[in-house]
């Protein structure tokens, strides 16, 4: 070959290599290498297969046979033969008779005859993407050709990282728009419609001359809490979890403080221990119970100080609300929609309620959950 024609190839392989580089889909950028390693080499078919761990060709991308030429053969290959000894070695393969070589172990029925044969593997990272290779029907494959094809491959495999790479980034900026929308939704909307049920709450017991008006009130409050609950539900559907600003105790601190806010009793929360981690619906149930026991102790007890306790053994999760107002006969108590809230989902987390409560000696709301994972746990 003349020096001016080893250099035009030479500019070809590097400007065919270049715009491989440039593809952002991936179907697109294995097609182009194909048609790539088939221009450069004057092939008459190419083929790019995509293997797995294991060498077995999950993925099958060609060029150059026509579609009755492709319905008419038994099947794509799956890795064996020649294929297989790019795939196992890392090795090229080039041969002027692929029947003479080797590592032939037949074609497919319906594959037309081919005789010459180029093959070498795509590389991502140093870990096997797949194989690359091109066909002729008579004359062989050079030393120029096996040159060709491996920068050709090169700048397959780098392609083929970038598009990974740019693939994971726009997933991570995926998530991370969906942490940013769970989070809005949790310090905002939701903290508001909280604030909107205090208000409702005070207003219900300045109401209690009107029962019509001291129901309607109840209900939006009821209403409200639902809304909370189901806005908590549909972060858990989006993040996978409900994003907190820190631990159980200290979302239980930020709660009480926004529930004593309108009062002039401010409660007072008390930590033992360790605090394990809970999943979303236990969390969820542990704040409202709070919310329950505390309002009901702000607003009906008469108390001048209420205490929240919180602690943790390995088989439990131990919660109590105390104040020092008036108390009432739980025996013959309604069991109104605060008491009734608990109860439910203290039922629901496999709990325990108990409410004790004396007149002028205060009330204590104790609740007892079942820690996920602690022995006997199921």
């Amino acid at each position: 070959m003349e020096s001016s024609d080893r250099s035009d190839g030479l500019v070809r392989v590097i400007e065919r290599a270049s715009s491989l580089i440039e593809h952002v889909e991936m179907q697109s950028l294995l097609e182009d290498t194909i048609d790539a390693a088939m221009e450069l080499t004057q092939a008459e078919f190419g083929a790019l297969g995509v293997v797995n761990d294991h060498g077995r060709i999950i993925e099958f991308h060609h060029r150059g046979m026509s579609s009755d030429a492709t319905e008419m053969i038994e099947g794509p290959p799956v890795g064996r033969g020649l294929l297989g000894d790019i795939t196992r070695h890392g090795m090229v393969v080039r041969t002027d008779d692929v029947k003479e070589h080797a590592g032939f172990s037949g074609m497919p029925t319906g594959h037309p005859d081919m005789s010459s044969f180029l093959g070498v593997p795509v590389k991502v990272r140093g870990k096997t993407f797949g194989n690359l290779y091109v066909t002729r029907e008579r004359s062989g494959f050079d030393m120029q050709d096996e040159i060709s094809m491996k920068a050709i491959a090169a700048a397959a495999g780098a392609g083929i990282d970038s598009i990974r790479m740019s693939d994971e980034l726009r997933e991570r900026a995926v998530m991370a728009d969906r942490d940013r929308i769970a989070r809005d939704v949790h310090d905002s909307i939701i903290q508001n419609l909280f604030a909107v049920g205090l208000d409702l709450q005070l207003r219900s017991d300045a109401a209690r001359k009107d029962p019509a008006l001291q129901a309607a009130l109840d209900g939006a409050a009821v209403a409200i809490d639902a809304s909370i609950s189901e806005l908590r539900r549909l972060i858990y559907d989006l993040h996978g979890d409900l994003p907190r600003r820190g631990s159980l105790a200290e979302e239980i601190s930020d709660l009480v403080v926004r529930l004593g806010s309108p009062y002039a009793v401010r409660p007072e929360l008390h930590v033992k221990g360790e605090i394990p981690e809970l999943d979303i619906s236990m969390i969820d149930d542990v704040l409202q119970i709070v919310r329950e026991a505390v309002s009901n102790a702000l607003r009906h007890s008469g108390s001048t100080s209420i205490d929240v306790s919180l602690s943790a053994d390995e088989r439990s999760l131990f919660l109590s609300v105390t104040d020092n107002g008036h108390g009432f006969e739980v025996a013959t108590a309604p069991w109104g929609l605060g008491l009734t809230n608990m109860r439910t989902r203290t039922k629901r987390a496999g709990g325990e309620l108990g409410v004790v409560s004396h007149h002028d000696l205060g009330t204590t709301v104790e609740v007892r959950l079942p820690v996920p994972g602690g022995p006997g746990s199921v």
